[in-house]
């Protein structure tokens, strides 16, 4: 019988593996970016959480609260790349089948996945609540430090939910076709309509917005601003618009009473959800497991050799020779050295890149349907002023595509096959070029539709966008070697974009409030050196 102990020493087993990951330190240091945004010690007007145009005094209530509801929103997406994958990674390594001849059920070995990702998502909250208490520190406003007001955010609202997000990554990893990207995106689906979705007045209240709303406005209404026009929000903006403070305490244990009853039935969803990929769960016995093996070659053990195929240990040669299999027999006398043509630097970049583009597109033929009916659409789609509205959904159709990039995900030995070859800077230059061919594959249309309409600056904008989004992929994929990253964080660009988020809006959709052409084209810049010097310096002190 296995026993807690042993539950217990898988979830910090695996929790040590997975922090000691690049993908681990970029998320946590999101995380802790995003604390300082959500609560600025300087002049800046960027917020998370808003309150009309009014700002709230940083007490610890309330600095606690508004990261609170950052790392909410934030970790409930960034949080579940990086914690699913456990699963397939165990069965690809081999560890699962080690855990198989143990007496350790399927049950006890996600009850251990799902506190490990709880582990890996509860350091990150607790760097975030670390945070929280420097900025109110820094700031000054307040010197009152309220353990209990500054802690209850994270532990009634935010942990709750990092704890459903630890039990869908399970579940996730064990449903057959959610592994990879398509559960990413399945996930961004969802954490829009449940997460963004939750400031709602009719649905369900997952933030706790109701009562952190209605505290808030009667300390308002208390100083006298009429509270029935003070609008909320969570998500992050910029706004010079402060006309007014407040001073409130944030939730005391009598007013966060009501959470409790929320972040317990939470809590037992997580769990529920966690334990019911048992249902799917087949305990790495690879006859039931739906990943396909590869073919055994003939003359391995278990596979008999069939007629003509190299001999099997022990058995009598079947070439010429009695020394070695006949596959290998060579004659030295008819061995000449290869002659190699010299080839020149761009006919090589060229072939690399249509080598990169290849490998990104390998086994994506409804790719190419998608693609070809929003091109269709884009076709028959008059330019909606300075923009084009296919033009935006379109740069989100090859996510998974651009999710390859920087990368070799389950390539076995290529990694190290690729690492002795030269010109690693090319290698990257050409995947680059790969994703901007993707993106103009599917941005063509509408940017030849705006160029027709005239509007040169729209179509700038595109262009810089086409630059900008697979140098950010192939950014996220050098740093972290795994897809999850790019496929976490490009939704939420994305949603800021087409949310009219000026900083954001990289395609131009807001012509008059987003940034120049020229700063996105710069950026993408940036962001390709950065990724080739991460290279070169991997390289230097392999």
């Amino acid at each position: 019988m296995v026993t807690a102990g042993a539950v217990r020493a898988l979830a910090l087993a695996d929790f040590r593996e997975r922090r000691r990951r690049p993908g681990y330190l970029a998320v946590l240091l999101g995380t802790l970016g995003l604390g300082l945004l959500a609560a600025p010690v300087g002049d800046s007007r960027w917020q998370v959480f808003q309150v009309s145009d009014h700002l709230g005094r940083y007490t610890s209530g309330y600095v606690g609260t508004v990261t609170a509801l950052g790392g909410a929103v934030w970790l409930s997406l960034a949080g579940f790349g990086i914690t699913r994958g456990t699963v397939a990674r165990d069965e690809r390594t081999g560890v699962g089948q080690v855990l198989a001849a143990t007496p350790l059920s399927r049950l006890a070995y996600l009850a251990g996945k799902f506190l490990s990702n709880l582990l890996v998502l509860g350091s990150m909250l607790l760097a975030l609540a670390g945070t929280a208490l420097a900025v109110q520190l820094l700031k000054g406003d307040s010197d009152d430090v309220d353990v209990v007001r500054l802690l209850l955010p994270y532990v009634l609202i935010t942990l709750p939910l990092l704890a459903a997000v630890a039990g869908c990554a399970v579940l996730f990893d064990t449903v057959p076709g959610l592994r990879d990207g398509p559960g990413m995106l399945l996930w961004s689906v969802l954490w829009l309509t449940s997460v963004l979705g939750a400031q709602a007045s009719r649905g369900y209240d997952l933030l706790g917005m109701r009562l952190i709303t209605a505290s808030i406005r009667s300390v308002i209404a208390a100083s006298g601003y009429p509270a029935e026009t003070v609008e909320f929000g969570v998500g992050l903006t910029a706004d010079n618009r402060v006309r007014g403070s407040f001073d409130w305490p944030g939730l005391g244990p009598g007013e966060a009473g009501g959470l409790l009853g929320h972040a317990g039935l939470t809590a037992a969803v997580a769990v529920a959800l966690a334990l019911t990929g048992a249902a799917w769960f087949h305990r790495f016995d690879r006859a039931a497991s739906p990943v396909r093996r590869p073919a055994r070659q003939a003359g391995s053990p278990g596979c008999p050799a069939s007629p003509g195929s190299p001999a099997s240990p022990g058995a009598p040669a079947s070439g010429p020779t009695a020394s070695g299999p006949a596959a290998f027999d060579l004659d030295p006398a008819r061995m000449t050295p290869a002659e190699t043509a010299p080839s020149r630097a761009g006919g090589t970049l060229l072939a690399a890149t249509a080598g990169e583009l290849r490998v990104l597109v390998q086994g994506r033929r409804l790719w190419w349907a998608g693609t070809l009916g929003l091109a269709l659409l884009a076709a028959v789609t008059r330019p909606d002023g300075p923009t084009h509205a296919v033009l935006p959904f379109a740069m989100l159709w090859p996510v998974l595509l651009w999710s390859r990039m920087g990368h070799r995900t389950d390539g076995g030995s290529v990694g190290e096959l690729l690492a002795a070859c030269p010109a690693p800077a090319r290698r990257l230059l050409a995947g680059l070029l790969a994703g901007v061919v993707l993106a103009l594959a599917v941005a063509a249309v509408p940017i030849a539709r705006l160029l027709a309409a005239g509007q040169l600056r729209a179509v700038a904008a595109a262009l810089a966008g086409v630059l900008l989004v697979p140098a950010l992929a192939l950014l996220c994929g050098t740093v972290t070697r795994g897809p999850r990253l790019f496929q976490s964080l490009y939704p939420m660009l994305w949603y800021g974009m087409v949310n009219h988020l000026a900083g954001l809006d990289f395609l131009g959709v807001d012509p008059d409030r987003g940034p120049a052409p020229a700063a996105v084209a710069a950026t993408a810049a940036a962001l390709a050196l950065g990724a080739l010097a991460l290279e070169a310096i991997r390289e230097s002190t392999r």
